[in-house]
């Protein structure tokens, strides 16, 4: 059938046309308007939210949370300074028993994830990473890896100062700057719109537990004397 003869059952040519031309300009308009939809269902809605932690949370930011990478991992390596402040022959114990506090804490931030399912905070706002969202990550929000990590390290370091070094010079210092990270890291985790305070909270509580209760355990068994 050709383009006349489509015109004529229309009604008339001149007719056809400006309905063909129509219909091309209305897929030409909707194209981007389809592109711009958001997921459905989101953002989700904020009274959802406690109200504690409906106080502060944000949109998704994706430079404080590459930032937040780097500050874990160097609150998480706070440790290291013992090379400094501990004799050489007490290396391999040290490194054994932040091993295990680091196993623990792993493996409760793993577990809580596999059975607590909530919604990250950047869920509440307008486009949400897509990318994280089809990966699943918008649902692991509690509680924050991150900050279990971070004064895993924080917390090992000033317990074991506290315990078998207290008189170094290193010590306040290096506990300090553990600290700073950590803190630095549960901020930056709310900045980005990862976590809500409560999951921050939970982390830090948990990593400073295994931080502490590991080398405390041992020293008490005076099992590096």
């Amino acid at each position: 059938m050709s383009v006349i003869n489509v015109d004529n059952r229309l009604g008339t040519p001149a007719k056809g046309q400006r309905l063909l031309a129509m219909a091309a300009l209305s897929l030409v308009l909707a194209a981007p308007l389809a592109a711009q939809e958001t997921t459905p269902g989101l953002p989700l809605p904020a009274i959802d939210v406690n109200a504690i932690d409906r106080v502060i949370m944000f949109s998704y930011s994706e430079p404080l949370d590459s930032v937040s990478d780097y500050t874990q991992y160097a609150a998480f390596l706070s440790p290291a300074l013992f090379a400094l402040a501990a004799p050489m022959e007490d290396w391999l114990g040290i490194g054994a028993m932040y091993a295990g506090s680091a196993v623990l804490s792993y493996a409760a931030r793993t577990g809580l994830k596999a059975v607590v399912e909530r919604n990250r905070p950047y869920m509440y706002f307008d486009n949400p990473p897509a990318s994280l969202v089809a990966e699943g990550d918008h649902l692991d929000s509690f509680p924050s890896g991150h900050a279990i990590m971070a004064f895993t390290g924080a917390g090992y370091t000033a317990t074991l100062f506290a315990r078998r070094y207290p008189d170094s010079p290193y010590r306040w210092p290096a506990v300090a700057d553990a600290y700073a990270l950590a803190t630095a890291t549960a901020a930056l985790r709310i900045g980005s719109g990862s976590h809500f305070m409560t999951d921050v909270a939970a982390g830090a509580a948990i990593g400073t537990f295994f931080g502490f209760i590991v080398p405390y355990t041992v020293d008490r068994l005076g099992w590096l004397d």
